[in-house]
């Protein structure tokens, strides 16, 4: 994938400092991954051009943002920036809420969006007259998106955007995220600290830790290289793209077909073509040396054990190829020791759970 821009960032502070380069991507979703105080807010105000003492270079879309002898507005930047909370105008009706940034936006605007269309997009045509108090969580969101998103910005920064939402509104709002991913060529960097979140939205991922990289690749290989910290994690889980190649409507069961040809069946209905998203924890698969017919369980995929990724108190995480289908699974260091497994040798994965997401 091409690159849009090139960000080479540092800024000191008393006792925190950043230091990174990266590339964005020029399109597709960026996902900036780390702990609260590892500096992921920070690094987006950075680039948006809200921290003073910002020192290096940013080049975006042929223009220098920051130089050491030159450094663009915020406004001149032209950027779509969320926050965690919505921060709309209470005086406002939603329709001026969305009226308002564009109004001000002093950038070259070459992209031209459709309101009636993203008001579509994002299902919100039928609160235009209503004041911010009489929304939900998930509305007010989505209301803010729409306003970034009408500044026709060169690129969205969404930090944490579902962070002071319950379970129910994220749920809510996290289709729409994946339509705008979807149907816009507008690059994005999404900062969370939530696996699930990154896992299900995210192309590409860098995982900072105090200021610097830990980590900066496809999602794919940042969930399940051993080389990533996100590998390591209590929730770690690997996520295959794939269609729905087949359902069973009487079953209410999806097969899911990736790209790689593994068949991975799922609950929900769902549509033939469809493209998808499945994501597996390492924690909801296990694993036995030979093929097993008379399970309960639907998926058992064969596959060859690639790399120990962790090996520390009373588990064993392993990497799994199947088919170059890469994913994790952690068990016992007794049933590792018990089934006599290592690197190279044919096993089979019994998954006891798949989560599903539409792309």
């Amino acid at each position: 994938m091409s690159n849009a821009g090139h960000c080479s960032i540092k800024l000191q502070r008393k006792e925190f400092a950043i230091d990174v380069e990266f590339n964005i991507p020029s399109r597709g979703v960026l996902g900036i991954f780390g702990h609260s105080g590892s500096g992921k807010t920070t690094l987006l105000r950075c680039l948006a051009g809200l921290e003073k003492h910002t020192q290096g270079q940013i080049e975006f879309n042929g223009k220098t943002w920051l130089s050491d002898s030159h450094s663009l507005s915020s406004q001149a930047r032209n950027i779509g920036y969320i926050f965690q909370e919505d921060r709309l105008f209470p005086h406002l009706s939603v329709q001026d809420n969305i009226e308002y940034g564009s109004k001000r936006c002093t950038a070259n605007k070459p992209i031209s969006l459709d309101s009636k269309d993203l008001f579509e997009l994002l299902n919100i045509a039928h609160l235009l007259n209503r004041k911010p108090q009489k929304l939900s969580g998930g509305e007010k969101q989505r209301v803010a998106l729409a306003r970034a998103l009408l500044k026709n910005p060169q690129i969205m920064l969404l930090d944490e955007p579902l962070a002071s939402l319950d379970k129910k509104h994220k749920q809510e709002i996290l289709p729409f995220l994946s339509r705008l991913h979807r149907e816009l060529s507008i690059p994005m960097l999404y900062v969370s600290h939530s696996m699930e979140e990154v896992s299900l939205l995210c192309d590409h991922i860098m995982v900072i830790e105090q200021g610097r990289i830990q980590f900066d690749g496809r999602l794919h290989d940042a969930l399940v290289s051993p080389e990533s910290p996100l590998a390591k994690a209590d929730d770690a889980a690997a996520v295959l793209d794939g269609i729905v190649a087949k359902q069973e409507k009487g079953f209410q069961l999806s097969t899911i077909q990736t790209a790689n040809g593994n068949n991975i069946v799922v609950p929900g209905k769902t549509e033939i073509g469809q493209q998808v998203r499945v994501r597996i924890q390492a924690s909801n698969i296990s694993l036995c040396k030979t093929a097993i017919s008379d399970s309960s369980i639907l998926n058992i995929i064969e596959g060859t054990i690639s790399a120990i990724v962790d090996q520390c108190g009373s588990h064993v995480l392993l990497q799994i190829n199947s088919r170059n289908d890469l994913l994790l699974a952690r068990i016992t260091q007794k049933s590792y020791q018990h089934l006599e497994l290592g690197v190279g040798q044919t096993i089979y994965m019994q998954i006891k759970a798949v989560s599903l997401h539409s792309t």
